[in-house]
């Protein structure tokens, strides 16, 4: 046995055009549970193959890395990896590029509740165990103090209710002191727990394993690649592979930073001035020796709404704009982020305002009184089928963090004024009302522009999965089609699997409007976007 950095694991090949592979970081959940990793293969070797392949493409490769998110055990996490690939070579496969591969990268999440519990004992004693070592880890002061102060409560409970009961003191300002202690060992108690409750979701954890472990790991597994990609390239024959991303939740946060490690500080066209803006900036898409940043789908991403603002606030910003195509699913019933995550970075995200805690996943298309009414499918078409010029605060406008908070607002409250925001290279696919069969798939589709306190309760409670539901919902068929289909193909070529009778783009752009309207889902077209695809003109990244 050795010490690896990962392990790589291919996928099954009988069936498929294309081959996939797990690359699992070997991070431990724990610090001092650093065991060696057993590996079937030696991953340098496994990178080798991998490099092989690639490189006999003649530069028709692309390699699709899909990111698991928070709260993940390795085998959710090879099921999603091998749903990918199964449903891209059962609907794409004669659509992407000729050396197309799928790698899923698992980094070290914690998975807090097991699943099936109360069903599986194997699950339960494990969760029970991640309890006991999280009591043993809480610091010796605050263990003595939440026992010191449980003990007063329970025992200074029974007392004064049998004095209450029993009339056995008549002077009520001992009364009135014995609650007082009561009170502040309670207070004592409800502290402690909360701290103990943060510890035990793991959140924080798992922020700091993607952080430290996740972006580092993949940061060298992409290193690796490209250096044997180099070693068996012709020295005169030159290729750039195309990397796509698709990161679920924190996955995000794991693809926009290992993006921006990657990034090389020294490219010349990466260097502006000392302005916050940097405008003068525009850097290509190259990394590397080989790789050529390609497509980012971010589903239900956990990172700050801050990561499309433009401003100092915004660390991504230069990584952002590297991707030639950019999109993002988000749900306003996604509770998972609008509540618990929200909720954490009250903690650690250093805003002074309730809105600096809202997540990208919880990100809106709403436009009252923009375009007349409140409609699905693509929302900036005209109704000639042309899209409507919206450019800066006019764009943003049409994303909401919350009811009344129009993106325009926070980027003038944290952000820079200007002409071209970050923002605008995405776009959006609003699935808050996304139905298929009736139902829906990340809430309950009710069709209101904004949801009530009293829609939210209700969400939690009609069991829906606003957090995982385009990715587990077995129903979610066009929520797959879209998300799969645009890290695979792209925009253009996923608009030409809709009819391949059709030629004229435009015509497919209101094909695809009048499908996403018919799901519910309200669609924020980037200006880029149509102007590449439908009126084929160059992109021009100046200014952003």
């Amino acid at each position: 046995m050795s010490r690896h950095l990962l392990t790589i694991e291919s996928f099954e090949q009988n069936g498929f055009r294309f081959p996939g592979y797990m690359v699992s970081s070997t991070a431990p959940i724990n610090v001092e549970e650093n065991e060696e990793s057993i590996v079937e293969r030696d991953p340098a070797e496994v990178i080798r193959e991998i490099a092989k392949y690639l490189v006999e493409s003649d530069g028709n490769a692309e390699i699709l890395i899909a990111i698991h998110g928070y709260n993940s055990d390795p085998s959710g996490a090879k099921w999603w990896y091998e749903e990918t690939r199964r449903y891209i070579n059962q609907n794409f496969a004669n659509q992407v590029a000729p050396n197309f591969m799928v790698i899923g990268y698992r980094w070290s999440s914690e998975k807090v509740m097991p699943d099936g519990i109360g069903r599986k004992l194997q699950s339960n004693l494990q969760f029970l165990q991640s309890m006991m070592k999280a009591s043993r880890a809480l610091p010796k002061p605050l263990a003595i103090a939440g026992t010191l102060g449980l003990s007063i409560w329970l025992i200074g409970g029974i007392f004064n209710a049998l004095i209450a009961v029993l009339q056995l003191v008549n002077n009520p300002a001992i009364f009135v002191a014995f609650s007082f202690i009561l009170t502040i060992s309670l207070f004592v108690v409800a502290v402690i727990l909360t701290i103990f409750a943060l510890r035990i979701s793991g959140y924080f954890r798992d922020t700091y394993r993607a952080a430290n472990y996740g972006v580092a790991d993949l940061v060298e597994f992409i290193r690796q690649l490209d250096h044997q990609i180099v070693e068996q390239c012709p020295s005169d024959k030159q290729i750039r592979i195309r990397l796509n991303f698709l990161g679920h939740s924190m996955g995000a946060y794991v693809v926009t930073n290992t993006v921006r490690i990657l990034s090389d500080v020294f490219d010349r066209d990466s260097i502006g001035n000392l302005e916050i803006s940097n405008q003068k900036k525009c850097p290509s898409s190259n990394i590397g020796n080989v790789f050529r940043l390609s497509r980012l789908v971010l589903v239900a991403p956990d990172i700050s709404a801050e990561t499309i603002i433009s401003g100092r606030g915004n660390p991504l910003r230069s990584s952002l704009r590297r991707f030639d195509e950019a999109y993002l699913f988000s749900n306003e019933g996604d509770m998972v982020l609008k509540i618990a995550s929200t909720a954490a970075n009250y903690f650690s995200f250093p805003a002074s305002t309730r809105d600096g805690g809202y997540r990208l996943g919880n990100v809106v298309v709403r436009n009252p009184g923009k375009f007349g009414i409140e409609r699905n499918g693509i929302v900036n078409l005209d109704p000639s089928g042309k899209l409507l010029p919206l450019k800066g605060n006019d764009f943003l406008d049409c994303l909401f963090i919350r009811e009344g908070v129009p993106l325009s607002k926070r980027q003038k409250e944290i952000g820079l004024e200007g002409d071209r925001f970050i923002a605008e290279l995405f776009t959006y696919f609003d699935c808050t009302n996304y139905k298929e069969n009736g139902k829906g798939i990340v809430s309950q589709a009710i069709g209101k522009p904004f949801l009530s306190i009293q829609d939210y309760i209700a969400l939690i409670f009609s069991g829906k999965d606003g957090h995982n539901g385009l990715i587990y919902e077995r129903d979610a068929n066009f929520g797959r089609w879209l998300m799969y289909g645009l890290s695979s193909l792209g925009f253009e070529k996923l608009l030409r699997t809709i009819d391949s009778n059709q030629s004229n783009e435009q015509a497919l752009l209101n094909l695809f409007s009048e499908y996403c309207e018919a799901k519910g889902i309200q669609v924020l077209l980037a200006n880029e976007r149509y102007d590449c695809t439908v009126l084929h003109e160059s992109c021009d990244r100046q200014g952003y």
